[in-house]
């Protein structure tokens, strides 16, 4: 348990001060700062600029920001992680929980520190067509959306260890199948559908059979993904 929160608390702090949050965490609150503008002198619906946010802004540059914080989470310490794991100072799995709790946890914080009083300041300055439980499910399912993504991330980088080539297949993939099932109709399985009907879900208009289908798959995808990094990396070779 030492070793766990010695990790955790390392790699949180690595985090914090990583040029990607440097980065990331500006080109968030920027946008959202100019559409809270725009919001208290035009006549904005609240739904369609809080969809238009997490589609045009917020998910595209949280997407690559985790895939690069979660590609890398694991390939890129392949030193260390032998010479911890080898002198027995930490175990594998203590290794990998530390490092799985700090990713997607640190993507969590930035996520609802950025979109809660963001959806607050919204709501009250433009034209509030929402339902206060649609929104909820729309930032939920959001966060879903980039927890499996991270845990997807974090797989990849127990397979591969080029984490440039991981990053980009992490995006490839995610993209494409969404695309894919999108054309094919499955739309509570495409991450590409599940956005663009974020404003109807915003003002509660998504049924809520479609709204737990879209929690069971990507919560179901995000326990596979995070299984499967336990398993792959217990099998590895160090």
């Amino acid at each position: 348990m030492q070793a766990f929160l010695a990790i955790l608390r390392y790699d949180l702090m690595q985090l914090t001060q990583s040029w990607v949050s440097r980065i990331w965490v500006p080109l968030l609150i920027a946008p959202a700062f100019f559409l809270v503008i725009v919001a208290s002198t035009e006549d904005e619906l609240a739904s369609e600029t809080l969809a238009a946010y997490l589609v045009a802004v917020l998910m595209p540059l949280s997407a690559l920001a985790v895939a690069v914080l979660t590609a890398g989470a694991i390939a890129g310490e392949a030193q260390i992680i032998a010479d911890g794991i080898l002198s027995r100072s930490v175990t594998r799995t203590e290794f990998v929980s530390a490092k799985i709790v700090a990713r997607l946890g640190f993507t969590m914080a930035i996520y609802f520190l950025v979109m809660v009083p963001f959806s607050y300041l919204i709501v009250r300055y433009s034209e509030a067509d929402i339902s206060y439980t649609g929104l909820l499910v729309a930032l939920f399912t959001g966060a879903l959306l980039l927890t499996f993504l991270g845990a997807l991330g974090l797989t990849l980088s127990t397979v591969m260890t080029n984490v440039m080539v991981s990053v980009l297949v992490l995006l490839f993939v995610v993209l494409i199948s969404g695309l894919l099932l999108q054309f094919l109709g499955l739309s509570w399985m495409s991450t590409t559908a599940v956005l663009t009907r974020l404003a109807p879900t915003i003002r509660g208009e998504t049924a809520g059979w479609d709204t737990f289908r879209v929690v069971f798959v990507f919560s179901g995808l995000t326990a596979v993904s995070v299984l499967t990094t336990y398993s792959v990396f217990r099998q590895r070779d160090l």
